[in-house]
């Protein structure tokens, strides 16, 4: 008989119940642990650009008053990084990512704030597809961003969302907020105003918000026949929206309601709206919103919108500070 075996069985066992102690012993200490007062909170946009580096500052926990922050960002850190601001550099390539931040101190549980994040490639037809141009665009000399447009009923409209903000001009002029809080993708998605900013406004020279008048020409050049503004403009929905991909997903969920045929370049992607007093985005990858000129009371402005689930293309109204959506610029046609 091998004794030394033997007896190695014994030892392995003592190990192994030590080993299991002291796990109990930290699991019984951390129970005794208290929470931490606030919330890990830090700021990263939705979407950034493939190769971009993002900085980024953790806070928010009240007490203890000293705690360490470390941060892990799936496919870009193996290990966790232990410092309260970070700089990323997201992969040279198209993809989600998770960021997380989570505090550490003796004595206490940890806490913790995660949020994804989307890399995208802005140029045409490379992250958003199945968004044609007219071959018609005009160039907005304030910034140099280029805008592709469609002649309807009469009219020059923008086939993308106006993306005049605070990022491209100074500051002060417009509070006007990225999509998404995303800098970078302002020329896909463009920016979203209030009712009262988008009364002042905010298209280049030349251009306009469309009132209801000129919504209601729109209408009537896609139906064929002529509508009113007040009207659900049945049919149009689809008429008006595109069949989208981002990233090679589809944008608008499937609904056999609603083909987002696009037949006249319109473009209509499904971006939400924002709430202004929650602080929060709303009905995106199911809902457009655009801001008409025309208000509907004191306190209200009308928009047109486009639901996924429907093929209608209704209006609504919303408070004219409380909720920021979209704008098409519109002129008249032709231009002398």
């Amino acid at each position: 008989m091998d004794w030394k075996k033997l007896l190695a069985v014994p030892a392995a066992l003592l190990l192994l119940l030590a080993v299991t102690g002291a796990c109990k012993k930290e699991e019984e200490e951390e129970a005794t642990g208290e929470s931490m007062s606030g919330v890990v909170e830090f700021s990263i946009p939705y979407y950034v650009l493939k190769g971009e580096i993002v900085t980024m500052t953790a806070s928010g926990i009240i007490d203890p008053r000293e705690v360490t922050y470390k941060w892990y960002v799936s496919g870009v850190f193996i290990d966790t990084l232990s410092t309260s601001t970070v700089s990323v550099q997201f992969p040279d390539s198209i993809g989600t990512f998770t960021v997380s931040a989570t505090s550490y101190a003796h004595g206490y549980y940890t806490a913790a704030s995660t949020q994804t994040v989307t890399t995208i490639d802005t140029t045409y037809e490379t992250s958003l597809k199945n968004v044609p141009r007219s071959g018609k665009s005009f160039i907005d000399p304030r910034d140099g961003q280029e805008y592709s447009y469609v002649t309807l009923g009469g009219l020059d409209w923008f086939s993308q969302n106006l993306a005049f903000g605070p990022q491209r001009y100074i500051p002060g002029d417009y509070s006007a907020k990225p999509y998404k809080n995303s800098p970078s993708a302002v020329g896909l998605f463009g920016v979203y105003y209030t009712w009262e900013e988008a009364h002042d406004n905010p298209c280049p020279e030349g251009w306009r918000v469309p009132d209801n008048g000129d919504w209601a020409s729109l209408g009537t050049a896609m139906a064929g026949h002529a509508v009113s503004f007040i009207d659900d403009w049945e049919g149009l929905g689809s008429k008006a929206s595109a069949n989208v991909l981002l990233n090679d997903v589809k944008m608008w969920p499937y609904s056999p309601d609603n083909a987002h045929t696009n037949d006249f370049g319109w473009n209509a992607l499904p971006l939400g709206i924002t709430d202004e007093a929650a602080k929060v985005w709303s009905g995106e990858k199911q809902y457009g919103y655009w801001w008409s000129a025309t208000e509907k009371n004191m306190d209200q402005g009308y928009y047109r919108y486009i639901y996924y689930d429907q093929d209608a293309f209704p209006v609504g109204f919303a408070s004219k500070t409380g909720v920021r959506a979209a704008i098409r610029c519109v002129r008249t046609h032709p231009q002398s």
